[in-house]
């Protein structure tokens, strides 16, 4: 497994924690928190596929690209972050 995905979900983790703490349990900040959450455990998913697709075709002499899914797993993770941030700072624009 590749560390900085890891490292993502531990970032989306945090942010969650924190879009919770400053909102509490109301609705901006529990979407943001759920958004930023599903970005790191996707991330994490993508990995974990392109992991296994590398070890079921490591001794074929045979390895098919995954570039695909680690785009997919870096845009997912991306897209859903972006949307939790602009979630969050339209809610703190709310509150001045």
């Amino acid at each position: 497994m590749n560390p900085a995905s890891f490292f993502l979900l531990v970032l989306s983790l945090g942010f969650a924690v924190m879009s919770v703490l400053v909102h509490g349990w109301t609705l901006n900040g529990i979407v943001p928190a759920l958004l930023a959450t599903t970005g790191g455990f996707w991330q994490l998913w993508m990995e974990c596929l392109r992991h296994r697709s590398w070890l079921e075709h490591r001794d074929s002499g045979f390895a098919p690209g995954t570039q695909h899914l680690a785009l997919a797993g870096m845009l997912g993770w991306s897209a859903a972050t972006f949307a939790a941030l602009a979630w969050a700072w339209l809610a703190l624009r709310e509150l001045r």
